[in-house]
């Protein structure tokens, strides 16, 4: 045996073994891997649907925001449509509670609500 050349078929059978075992573990960790990111994008653009809903209303015209009620839903998020429905109660008359709840049209994920309060302006603000 002192002439020989090349790889045994046990040294082929245990290097394939060896590498299917390897490639199998690599795809395991990749799609968990993929899973992970997939739920904190969608994270994400939820932390954004929310952002976007209280920046409207605590940045609108004090004067409209009893005009802006009801729901609407949102399908300009590509990875994260959703309804945002709004209610405007008034604990006190200087103040106005805006209640706003985002529901996702994709099933598993929960609802959010928001609770923005406004006060009246000071007469002559620009806010007003």
């Amino acid at each position: 045996m002192t002439g020989r050349r090349g790889f045994s078929l046990i040294e082929v059978i245990v290097a394939v073994t060896l590498l299917g075992v390897v490639a199998a573990t690599h795809a395991l960790v990749s799609a968990r891997y993929t899973v992970r990111a997939r739920a904190l994008g969608v994270g994400v653009d939820r932390a954004a649907a929310i952002s976007t809903a209280v920046d409207l209303y605590a940045t609108m015209p004090y004067g409209s925001i009893a005009a802006d009620t009801g729901c609407v839903t949102i399908t300009t998020m590509a990875n994260y449509p959703h309804q945002r429905c709004v209610t405007i109660t008034n604990p006190t008359q200087a103040i106005t509670r805006v209640r706003i709840i985002i529901d996702p049209t994709a099933n598993g994920f929960r609802s959010d609500t928001i609770r923005v309060d406004r006060s009246l302006p000071p007469s002559g603000s620009l806010f007003s």
